[in-house]
């Protein structure tokens, strides 16, 4: 009997050092762990969405866990457009968030176009984006310049960084991307083409922001040949909003939108990054890749809207 109550009492006295060391240990380890706060989102934040203060909240997490380009103060985010899905688990890496104005500055409107997922780069556009605008001809254009060269031209890109502020489907709902992003190890621009690849919907009505003259260039370049649209590299800063090239402005003088010139002159030689052909006369070739559009656009109809 008094040696089942000695090994009873030696049993609770191990348990309980046990208890004690193991609870001493994690204060200690608890203690250690630096900590620091954080801004997440409360739920998904899809392309194109502006984040707002009510969109937001503050999180304490391991030092080790937090990614070195995430913002980390509400009032440095505020106000900024979402380029790619942020979920309410991540951190707000300051790549996927832009300064990109959607509202119209002075001398400006929003326009509507009819579209389809083939213009819109394999349905890959969303509101927020700025995309650069080509035209691509039904018959190659021979343009010819004051020195003598010659250019057979396929494509000709007329307007660069044009803001995009709707991406509507017939149903009226705005095309958006499906998921967020899990492989945040991966590199920006393949996280950025993953979650592009997963679209809510078919597009049926692009909006843009549009001055008369970048109107008047999409108007032109939709009459003299399939209106095409492409991506730049969205994580890199933005630069001028909505802005027609200086190739466009060469064309329009020469009247290379009219489809009965097969050939134009120019008054002035032109920028070789701006069009796809080939050189001839003596000229140098070398030309940007056409966008990677499969199809084009019929003739764009705009109207002037005025969104909700």
């Amino acid at each position: 009997m008094q040696k089942a109550w000695i090994a009873g009492t030696l049993g609770c006295l191990l348990m309980g050092g046990s208890v004690t060391g193991y609870w001493q240990f994690m204060k200690h380890t608890e203690f250690r762990v630096q900590t620091m706060e954080t801004v997440k989102p409360v739920r998904m934040l899809h392309s194109g969405e502006v984040v707002q203060a009510s969109l937001l909240r503050k999180e304490i997490i391991p030092v080790a866990a937090h990614q070195a380009d995430a913002v980390t103060r509400m009032e440095d985010v505020i106000g900024k457009t979402v380029l790619v899905p942020l979920a309410s688990s991540e951190e707000l890496v300051a790549w996927k968030l832009d300064d990109r104005r959607m509202v119209p500055g002075e001398g400006e409107r929003y326009f509507s176009f009819r579209t389809d997922a083939a213009a819109n780069v394999n349905n890959m556009v969303r509101r927020g984006d700025r995309v650069d605008v080509w035209v691509e001809f039904d018959q190659p254009k021979v343009v010819a310049t004051p020195g003598g060269a010659q250019y057979t031209v396929g494509a000709v890109k007329i307007i660069e960084g044009l803001p995009v502020t709707g991406v509507k489907t017939p149903e009226g709902l705005e095309v958006t991307d499906t998921g967020g992003l899990e492989a945040v190890v991966e590199p920006a621009r393949s996280q950025y083409r993953e979650a592009r690849s997963k679209a809510a919907g078919k597009p049926e009505l692009n909006t843009y922001i549009m001055s008369d003259e970048v109107f008047e260039a999409y108007s032109l370049g939709g009459m003299g040949g399939r209106i095409k649209l492409a991506l730049p590299d969205l994580t890199a800063p933005a630069g001028a909003s909505g802005t027609v090239t200086p190739l466009f402005r060469q064309l329009k003088e020469a009247d290379a939108f009219t489809k009965t010139k097969p050939q134009v002159r120019l008054n002035g030689e032109p920028d070789p990054g701006h069009m796809t052909g080939a050189a001839g006369g003596g000229a140098k070739a070398g030309a940007e890749a056409a966008p990677a559009s499969p199809a084009g656009s019929p003739v764009p109809q705009a109207k002037e809207v005025n969104p909700q």
